[in-house]
């Protein structure tokens, strides 16, 4: 599960229908935290600034600039940029653990966290800078604190660099304020342009919303989900949007897949990129609810959905929602999949916590049904109660089932770096992208019984509600065969030709897909 950090009820806030615009940066609306001054420092010259340095070993590097309370008489960084070769991480919190001016090509992000000393300047501002490679980082600030990885320290979001959204009082979790480094041109790190803020112009929006849940213990009687409205969302557009429900780990809250795992930047830059389709994403809260994963899905089939679907122009149908959870979220996304297949169309458990190995019978009756797609994958060096070795002999005994996965793993640990990655490939290649062809021939004799005239009509559809049908062209064979190939007009594509030799072998129909769909095929008997 993530790491909880301390967290004092003093930075916590509640935020009750709080509405943002997301723009390139992260400022918000009045109401974000504040800290008190010790001088008259210009706001202008706190908070994070990335500096292109063009120097190695990053090309990039970050100064911190904070302002601490009057009686402070030392104030430390609290970062998560610490990095380890992916072959040291023989188990949880192994690793080489170098900061970012010892990072190295190959490196990953690793497990421990670390505070450094930050230096007072004549202005009485606290600073600190250091090397960065290209993703999103978490910090926050620390004082008077003597621990090396400030346990038992209070931790201090950055006030001059305000969270889109607060989680509520009760919820659980430390506040961590995040910047994002782009990537060097002359020192490149890692591709991590799909997390970059957008412009304001092209972003959406983010609503923090309670709801009734008789469920809940923790608030009592209501619960609360983060919803991002896509930009231009159109809540009298005649085509419903589809809806991604996020599940976070432990020690998280429904602000968490915004401020920590950047889940709208995500998106955004995938339709930026005409790889996903516009669509609502509710960061939903596991917290606070009875009877563990099930109790979860419960919520999410009595309470959370139908007020989504009662307050958002987004479709009622289970195959136009998918959903995702990382580690505990990711175990609560097993239940759903194994055991209430109905409720989505789509699924996705990353770094999964928990969870059987080899389904029962019916079990992989139900995942063979899955009308849209199952997503999977994990950190290769998550060793947290064997997360990676877990995943890989679950994917395997999946397919050995007979059930289509996606799987993407890729070097790393039990960090948002990973999941983040996970929902980018989840979004641009599962996630409401599932089409079906189905194909009518007709045969006639042309002239002789060597040649036959072949009318092979496909139609192609998208399983999920969408403003943009799918395009591009549909491939026809006879078996192995190729017959020709025709674009698709009005959903449907057709063939029309001459074959010599006479056919022996059935039509087949492979739509090739297109930017927001994957391909799907279908073979028909050929009716003379």
């Amino acid at each position: 599960m993530p790491v909880a950090h301390p967290q004092p009820a003093s930075t916590r806030r509640l935020r009750q229908g709080l509405t943002v615009s997301l723009a390139a940066g992260l400022t918000v609306a009045a109401g974000a935290l504040a800290a008190p001054a010790a001088t008259a420092a210009p706001a202008s010259n706190l908070g994070p600034k990335v500096v292109q340095t063009n120097q190695a070993p990053t090309g990039n590097s970050v100064t911190f600039r904070y302002q601490a309370p009057a009686g402070v008489e030392s104030v430390q960084i609290y970062g998560e940029w610490w990095f380890s070769k992916a072959e040291s991480v023989t188990c949880q919190g192994c690793g080489d653990a170098r900061n970012g001016g010892q990072w190295q090509p190959g490196d990953i992000l690793a497990d421990p966290w670390r505070a450094l000393p930050m230096e007072k300047g004549a202005d009485g501002v606290w600073t600190f800078t250091t090397p960065l490679p290209s993703g999103t980082f978490r910090y926050a600030f620390t004082h008077d604190c003597t621990s090396p990885t400030a346990s038992g320290c209070t931790l201090h979001p950055d006030p001059a660099n305000p969270l889109e959204v607060l989680p509520h009082d009760e919820a659980t979790g430390a506040l961590l304020s995040r910047v994002y480094v782009p990537n060097s041109k002359r020192f490149p790190t890692y591709d991590n342009d799909y997390q970059a803020p957008v412009a304001a112009n092209k972003a959406g929006k983010l609503e923090q919303r309670w709801y009734d849940s008789p469920l809940s213990t923790s608030p009592a009687g209501k619960h609360d989900v983060v919803v991002y409205l896509p930009h231009g969302y159109d809540p009298k557009r005649s085509t419903p949007y589809p809806t991604l429900y996020l599940s976070h780990g432990g020690g998280g809250n429904a602000t968490d897949w915004t401020v920590e795992g950047v889940a709208h930047q995500i998106l955004e830059n995938a339709v930026r990129d005409g790889a996903a389709q516009s669509m609502v994403i509710v960061s939903t809260d596991f917290n606070g609810l009875p009877n563990g994963n099930q109790g979860y899905v419960d919520e999410l089939r009595n309470n959370v959905i139908p007020f989504v679907e009662q307050n958002y122009n987004v479709s009622t149908r289970a195959v136009d929602r998918a959903f995702g959870g990382l580690s505990a979220g990711g175990a609560r996304a097993l239940t759903l999949l194994y055991d209430n297949t109905d409720l989505v169309g789509y699924h996705a458990a990353w770094g999964a916590a928990g969870g059987a190995v080899t389904p029962t019978q019916e079990q992989i009756d139900r995942l063979k049904a899955v009308p849209g797609g199952i997503h999977v994958g994990t950190g290769l060096q998550d060793w947290l109660a064997n997360i990676a070795p877990n995943s890989v002999a679950r994917t395997e005994a999946w397919r050995a089932a007979g059930i289509e996965v996606t799987e993407h793993n890729v070097d790393g640990v039990h960090v948002w770096d990973i999941w983040r990655q996970m929902l980018n490939d989840y979004l641009r290649t599962v996630a409401f992208r599932t089409t079906t062809t189905s194909l009518d021939v007709d045969t006639t004799p042309a002239g002789n019984s060597h040649r036959v005239k072949v009318t092979a009509t496909a139609e192609v559809d998208s399983v999920t509600v969408s403003d943009r049908a799918p395009s591009g062209k549909v491939d026809f064979y006879a078996g192995d065969k190729y017959l020709g190939s025709a674009p698709i007009r009005n959903g449907v594509a057709q063939f029309k030709g001459t074959v010599s030799g006479g056919l022996d072998q059935p039509v087949t129909a492979r739509y090739q897909g297109d930017s927001l769909y994957n391909t799907s095929e279908s073979a028909a008997a050929n009716a003379g």
